[in-house]
């Protein structure tokens, strides 16, 4: 069942009756932008009017999600395949609402250790400084591998699921890996430098509550990447799971 495929099936019927697009939506109670975008393939008549459709432009509704005309000897065949993609269709829908319900507990849980758990320590946490040295060599290696685009569709993929290339998943998959496993490097790096640098400063006259001070910074560039992995990496392992079922 392929949205395209459908859309130019409706526009075939539709001037085989010798409608136009406004005719066919004031017949349906809708407006010709929804009929328009049948057409080009961008959505599907409700199921609330697929039946008033087909009975508008002559076909029955296996026809209409089959985008094609059936002769008898397949009817039954092409029936089957069609509920087997609904069915399909209805458990991606399914999955991706679990999915975004576990991205706002997952949202949630963060909002609640920082209210509950950090409190009005949350400027410790934030330094700009930090940020930029993971943020800015994650977005330089997405531009300079081409991985940028894909990353941001990665998160419109995870949404759709059905009529996404699988070429395509893969890519958004690859992007956010490189962006997890770059966080992870330079926070470690960042990590390491800060602390060197420490450890130079106090080694000749150590003052402990100082130094307690600024280990706490030093550890913030491996604290943002650990949150980023514990975002993307979710989201990389369904995208994984979705290409391989593709």
């Amino acid at each position: 069942m392929n949205q395209e495929t459908i859309g130019k099936f409706v526009a075939a019927c539709r001037k085989e009756k010798g409608l136009t697009q406004k005719q066919l939506a004031e017949q349906l109670n809708i407006t010709d932008r929804a009929v328009s975008k049948w057409e080009t393939g961008k959505s599907i008549p409700d199921a609330s009017i697929m039946l008033d459709l087909c009975k508008i432009l002559g076909v029955s509704a296996n026809e209409l999600l089959s985008g094609e005309r059936i002769d008898m000897e397949n009817y039954q065949k092409r029936a089957e395949e069609n509920l087997v993609e609904l069915q399909q269709k209805a458990n991606n829908a399914q999955k991706t609402s679990n999915l975004l319900v576990k991205l706002v507990i997952l949202i949630l849980g963060v909002l609640f250790i920082v209210q509950y758990g950090i409190g009005s320590r949350t400027s410790y946490f934030v330094d700009s400084i930090s940020m930029g040295f993971i943020l800015i060599p994650s977005l330089l290696m997405l531009l300079c591998t081409g991985y940028w685009r894909g990353f941001l569709n990665a998160f419109v993929y995870l949404i759709k699921r059905n009529h996404c290339p699988a070429e395509m998943i893969r890519d958004g998959a690859n992007a956010l890996k490189l962006v997890c496993r770059s966080s992870l490097l330079w926070g470690s790096i960042g990590f390491i430098i800060s602390m060197v640098n420490l450890m130079r400063r106090h080694m000749p006259d150590p003052e402990f509550g100082a130094l307690c001070g600024d280990i706490s910074v030093a550890l913030l560039p491996l604290f943002y990447s650990l949150v980023i992995n514990a975002v993307l990496m979710p989201l990389y392992f369904e995208l994984n799971r979705l290409y391989r079922k593709i």
